[in-house]
């Protein structure tokens, strides 16, 4: 017990950090969940996406867990084949697990962006960062899933691996001992590409507040809800420097241990801030500001009030906060010249009431408006 949290063996920082963020994540899901259904009274695709995000998170926590029983953690001289194997055979599926959480959680976030704006351009540019997100996690999970030649594709150490950069041919002692660099490119190309999905999920988010004519604390308010997306590409970035140290160590049951941390944390961060958005005080902003509601017919959109239901609306909610009737909203003009595809110029409206930050009002929407009064859908 005394030697457990030295330096001799790693298997705490790796479970007591798997499950601690792991309390995370689903604290921050259920809350999510909690206030869209307390707010909506009914859940989206956005919100199944990211339960299933935390499925798989809870899977790769448990099959991680499993490795480090184990042996993983400690030094491989300390574990034998039979371990080393189940440590191996654990490591791979935990990395599937954890390329298919990220995804589903960048979906949610992605859907969940693409459904704040009713304009056509935001929705096809949406489309398009949710078919490269899927992209990419179908090519992470199939290389990672063959980087070894099959049966034995979890045997990075002894089986035949796709050699993408060299072979390190070491002697230990009389030991000839032939270690792989792991598949050091392919790690490196799963990591800048994962970043490479979250900068185009966060662009999508900044476009969206590009097109919005507010003050700039609305806009700050609104970004706000995306920002804390960067701490995932800063924890990712900070994964780099790990990947040739663990890639060509001779010690892989003890060194690979701080990427496996730092994936942790990229997962719960994934996760996390994809719930960001939903929680009770951005959405109490949405609905008294930019007037969102959801769908609750057969669709689970979010969807747009006509002009006539924003006025109805705005004067209800007026009248419970007691404001002035003759209080003048104001109006935010989100003009698309590019959309070609409609027969009249439409401008998208988003009436910010100068209500304050605070409890559910009644009836959140987004009015969306054409040249004849129509409301958008």
């Amino acid at each position: 017990m005394g030697t457990r949290f030295t330096g001799d063996s790693k298997d705490p920082e790796v479970n007591v950090t798997a499950w601690c963020l792991l309390v995370v994540v689903v604290l921050a899901v259920f809350a999510r969940l909690g206030t869209k259904y307390h707010i909506f009274k009914r859940l989206t695709s956005d919100d199944f996406l990211v339960i299933v995000s935390a499925a798989f998170c809870i899977a790769q926590v448990v099959t991680l867990s499993l490795a480090v029983a184990a042996g993983y953690g400690t030094h491989k001289k300390d574990v034998s084949d039979a371990n080393f194997d189940q440590i191996m055979k654990n490591l791979w599926t935990a990395s599937l697990l954890y390329i298919a959480s990220l995804c589903f959680s960048k979906l949610s976030l992605v859907i969940f962006t693409l459904r704040l704006s009713p304009a056509a351009k935001d929705h096809r540019l949406g489309k398009i960062v949710a078919g490269l997100v899927v992209t990419w996690a179908i090519v992470a999970i199939l290389g990672t899933a063959f980087e070894c030649e099959v049966p034995r594709s979890w045997d990075f150490w002894n089986g035949k691996c796709i050699n993408m950069v060299s072979h390190l041919h070491l002697h230990i002692g009389k030991e000839h001992c032939f270690a792989k660099i792991y598949q050091e490119a392919w790690h490196y190309f799963v990591c800048l590409s994962n970043m490479a999905t979250e900068a185009l999920i966060l662009t999508q988010a900044f476009l969206l507040i590009k097109g919005i004519h507010a003050s700039f604390k609305k806009r700050l308010v609104f970004a706000s809800i995306f920002l804390p997306r960067i701490l995932v590409i800063g924890v990712i970035i900070a994964q780099l420097p790990l990947i040739r140290p663990a890639t060509t160590s001779t010690d892989p049951s003890y060194d690979i241990c701080d990427i496996s941390v730092i994936e942790e944390l990229v997962q719960c961060l994934s996760i996390v801030t994809a719930c960001w958005g939903q929680l009770k005080p951005f959405l109490t902003w949405l609905k008294l500001e930019g007037r969102l509601r959801v769908n609750t017919g057969t669709g689970d959109t979010y969807n747009l009030d006509s002009k006539s239901q924003f006025r109805s609306r705005e004067r209800k909610a007026n009248a419970d906060y007691g404001l002035s009737s003759r209080s003048e909203p104001l109006v935010v003009s989100v003009t698309r010249d590019w959309e070609v595809d409609s027969q009249s110029s439409q401008t998208h409206i988003i009436r910010e009431n100068q209500h304050p930050w605070m409890g559910e009002g009644e009836g959140p929407t987004i009015e969306g408006g054409q040249g004849g009064g129509e409301g958008a859908k």
